[in-house]
């Protein structure tokens, strides 16, 4: 019987310990595979990134994309070329397995630079005019056709990339006024997706500052079958105003 529980014990021992060097192996393996960190700017600064301390770009870009990255966090520091922009430090996290990390540097609600995560699907700004025009010649989703639909007041809708650095740079205006003189320039220069001209509402804090966009941006929409989108944004009475104004229209 004695003889029985202990092996019975030595067997859960090595079971254990067998778990426990799977799990490092994998690990092991996970984090040989390194991380790619790719940092880049929205309005396009020139900057140079240090990470750990080491200097990893020697000219100066608005985009710098750092591979192999090792270990469980690492420091990068981000020195611009315009010395009137304050340097960024930050200590980035890692986590199991390759792949890629992607940080914007934008001005934050103090007007200092700081160093956002983000994802892939963000465009910067300098490669927007040649994929704009891939875009072009690529059909896009059923939704948003790049036909020009029936009854809509533009086409060739705003690049995404295009749009998105735009959107950052109203969202970064201190004053709700500054946002909505810039969110007017945006709608009334550009033809822009139902969808997107939504985005830009929800970035002003006021009703009637996204009623003002609404009602600019009509003229501009490209799928205006879809403005459904917009409407949703505002509250009941700025709805009704805004459903006078588009039927005064036709």
């Amino acid at each position: 019987m004695l003889y029985i529980c202990v092996k019975k014990q030595i067997m859960k021992t090595y079971i254990r310990t067998f778990i426990l060097l799977m799990a490092f192996g994998l690990s092991a393996t996970a984090m040989s595979q390194g991380k790619s960190l790719t940092v880049f700017t929205g309005k396009g600064e020139n900057f140079t990134v240090f990470v750990n301390g080491v200097q990893k770009n020697t000219v100066e870009a608005d985009h710098v994309t750092v591979e192999g990255l090792f270990g469980p966090n690492f420091k990068v520091r981000i020195v611009f070329k315009d010395p009137a922009i304050h340097e960024i430090n930050k200590t980035v996290f890692n986590s199991p397995g390759g792949g890629e990390i992607y940080y914007v540097l934008r001005p934050g609600k103090k007007g200092e630079y700081v160093m956002e995560k983000t994802t892939s699907d963000y465009v910067r700004p300098n490669e927007a005019a040649k994929e704009s025009k891939q875009e072009q010649k690529q059909p896009a989703a059923s939704s948003e056709s790049a036909t020009k639909k029936a009854g809509a007041g533009c086409d060739n809708p705003m690049n995404e990339g295009d749009f998105q650095s735009s959107t950052i740079a109203i969202s970064s205006a201190p004053f709700d006024p500054i946002k909505l003189s810039n969110a007017k320039k945006l709608v009334e220069t550009h033809c822009l997706y139902a969808r997107q001209i939504a985005e830009v509402m929800h970035i002003l804090n006021y009703d009637s500052s996204r009623l003002t966009i609404a009602k600019d941006a009509y003229k501009h929409c490209y799928d205006p079958e879809n403005y459904g989108d917009v409407r949703d944004v505002l509250n009941n009475r700025s709805k009704q105003d805004l459903d006078n104004y588009i039927n005064s229209l036709k």
